[in-house]
């Protein structure tokens, strides 16, 4: 009983310390995701600055993926994580140092920003895999929708902090604030005990990376449940991600006349059932199925989705006001971002339980580049069909067939995509072993 009791002041422990260092960090980057582009604009007036700025937070972490899940799978996981964060922390804290004196530019900025993307893919690969290991299998979705929680809560009073740091501190600040972030959260992920070994092959090199690699891929194709959370996850991405990005901001803005500062409202409304959707997973559905969760997420998703996009068509649209339109759609979007953490939470943890220790960053990463691969196209397409046919046409149509998807997924999905059991490891050819 003592050991029971030791083990469990292990697990809060290492996952508290987990959670505390993403929390601080996440703050920081949310500070600066705000502050930083509103520098830019100040100082240029231009958006193709913004356009490259943005171009390389995420270019760079797509093509360091490959790389950073092979280390995460042969290094030590809270190494590259405490590693990652200092570098990060230093770097940004080195723009403060040019900032306060005056000698930042614009190329060093985009210089420092491209290395940052590239640590924030080695440091992404590592921490996603790492979970699993510092949380017990029957408490790990529970910590998913935790960890969902601070992002969540990041992702809204980073920004407010941003904007308002910003406007009366100024970018010196910001950069200031935000590397010391990154540094605390270092030195509160130290003190994780954190012993996973890996049977290390040969020594690291060209011939061996693209071994490692392949093995990560052929271990997506050659698992059942996984290749079809895979395939569904990247079908739902390619429909649902670009609709949201490219139509929805489109509908708002230009057809519907929302001010900036409503279409930024709508887009925290849904952060915040987000947040309530993790708090409420947690509290109170802890023991419902997997597969009653993510039916009854999608389902409901999608059918607000499908409410949305009936509401703006043009005779039904002329019934609201700007201001009764706003609160239908924030009480959608907040709905939306409730519902949507019932899906998400259930596929990340499934897709952890599926993946073995030892190949997870791989596998994990090979995910991320397909899944961001998926958008971009799909923001291509879907741009070029608003030139072609209306967008309340356009968002009825994919909404539908996102629904069609759906109900097929769930028709064929084998037992094992609702219920997996935690995999222990992966031999050489990608199959799992014991």
């Amino acid at each position: 009983m003592r050991r029971m009791n030791l083990e469990d002041k292990l697990f809060n422990r290492n996952f508290v310390l987990y959670i505390l260092g993403r929390l601080v960090s996440l703050i920081g980057s949310g500070i600066q995701i705000i502050a930083i582009p509103l520098y830019i604009l100040d100082l240029t007036g231009s958006g193709a600055a913004m356009g490259i700025f943005t171009l390389l937070g995420i270019l760079p972490r797509l093509l360091a993926a490959p790389f950073a899940g092979v280390i995460g799978d042969r290094f030590n996981r809270k190494n590259i994580m405490v590693l990652m964060d200092f570098l990060r922390g230093f770097l940004i804290l080195y723009l403060a140092f040019l900032s306060f004196g005056g000698t930042l530019n614009l190329l060093i900025l985009f210089i420092i920003q491209a290395v940052i993307s590239v640590f924030d893919g080695f440091f992404g690969a590592a921490t996603g895999a790492m979970l699993p290991d510092i949380v017990a299998e029957e408490k790990l979705r529970k910590a998913n929708s935790i960890l969902g929680s601070v992002n969540s809560f990041s992702m809204i009073i980073g920004p407010i902090l941003g904007g308002i740091i910003y406007g009366i501190l100024g970018i010196s600040m910001v950069f200031l604030i935000n590397g010391i972030s990154f540094v605390i959260s270092a030195i509160s992920e130290m003190f994780i005990v954190y012993k996973v070994k890996f049977n290390q092959k040969e020594k690291l090199g060209v011939k061996a990376f693209f071994v490692d690699f392949k093995e990560g891929v052929l271990f997506i194709f050659k698992n059942r449940g996984l290749k079809f959370l895979f395939t569904f996850a990247m079908i739902t991405n390619f429909l649902l991600s670009p609709l949201l990005q490219v139509v929805e901001p489109y509908v708002l803005r230009q057809i519907v006349k929302m001010s900036s500062e409503q279409y930024g409202f709508v887009q925290t409304f849904f952060t915040i059932g987000m947040l309530l959707g993790n708090v409420f997973l947690v509290s109170f559905l802890s023991k419902v199925k997997n597969k009653v969760l993510m039916l009854t997420g999608i389902l409901l998703e999608t059918f607000l989705l499908i409410m949305f996009s009936v509401l703006i068509f043009p005779n039904i649209l002329s019934l609201f006001s700007i201001w009764q339109f706003f609160w239908i759609t924030g009480l959608i979007y907040f709905s939306i971002g409730v519902f949507n953490v019932l899906v998400n939470v259930p596929i990340s943890t499934n897709l952890q339980l599926m993946t073995p220790s030892n190949i997870r960053s791989r596998v994990f990463s090979t995910l991320e580049i397909f899944a961001q691969i998926m958008v971009p196209l799909g923001a291509v397409i879907y741009g070029f069909l608003l030139d072609h046919m209306a967008a309340h046409l356009l968002f009825l149509t994919v909404t539908l067939i996102s629904l069609g998807v759906v109900i097929v997924f769930f028709i064929i999905a084998p037992h094992e995509v609702y219920e997996p059991k935690l995999s222990k490891g992966v031999e050489a050819d990608g199959s799992i072993g014991s």
